[in-house]
């Protein structure tokens, strides 16, 4: 499925440049010590759109219309990733893995214009891992990394009618700003959320 801008940032857990990129690993919490966030390669472009992919079609019926699920393709969304991968001076993209297999991934990092607001692009989390905190983990992740870079806000957009998700930056701490769009590939209203970030420890 071919889309110049990234979908709403939905969690989904029941939303690049180098080849080898600096790795910058969080090191996981007691109660997620399997799971590993590193940066994405190449390599991991189709398993990530397998995520991509079984996330949409468990979350969005009755979100998006039927047409764009019916869309969603494979090889398409694999190429798609893997472009995102490799320009990462356009925003980071980091996966979490447990025992190898990638589970969920996060896209964030900065607008044109938007000042020292940082932009989660995209979260998303195979349904086979609900209820485990990949989400809010990878969402703890970007905003670290984002706050360290600088960033004192972080904004996303999220699905109107994804009432999981909103619940999710609810409880992140993520507030609604009055905005909203709709992007024309998906044909739902989507609302701006943001969220205020605390300086990082030492800074």
């Amino acid at each position: 499925m071919t889309r110049q801008a990234d979908p709403a940032a939905q969690q989904t857990d029941p939303a690049a440049e180098q080849t080898e990129p600096a790795a910058r690993e969080t090191q996981p919490t007691a109660q997620q010590a399997q799971l590993v966030i590193r940066p994405a390669l190449a390599g991991d472009a189709a398993a990530m759109a397998d995520v991509f992919i079984r996330a949409w079609q468990q979350a969005y019926p009755d979100v998006v219309p039927d047409a764009v699920l019916r869309a969603l393709d494979h090889d398409q969304t694999a190429r798609w990733l893997a472009e995102l991968i490799a320009r990462r001076t356009e925003g980071s993209t980091d996966v979490g893995e447990r025992s190898g297999r990638v589970i969920g991934f996060i896209r964030y990092g900065t607008q044109p214009g938007e000042g020292q607001t940082g932009y989660v692009f995209g979260l998303y989390v195979d349904p086979g891992a609900a209820g485990q905190g990949v989400g809010r983990t990878l969402l703890r992740h970007a905003e670290q990394r984002l706050a360290e870079d600088g960033c004192d806000t972080v904004a996303l957009h999220v699905f109107e009618a994804n009432e999981r998700a909103r619940r999710m930056y609810t409880r992140a701490g993520f507030r609604p700003d009055g905005s909203t769009r709709i992007e024309p590939e998906y044909q739902a209203t989507e609302v701006r959320l943001v969220k205020v970030l605390s300086s990082p420890a030492g800074s």
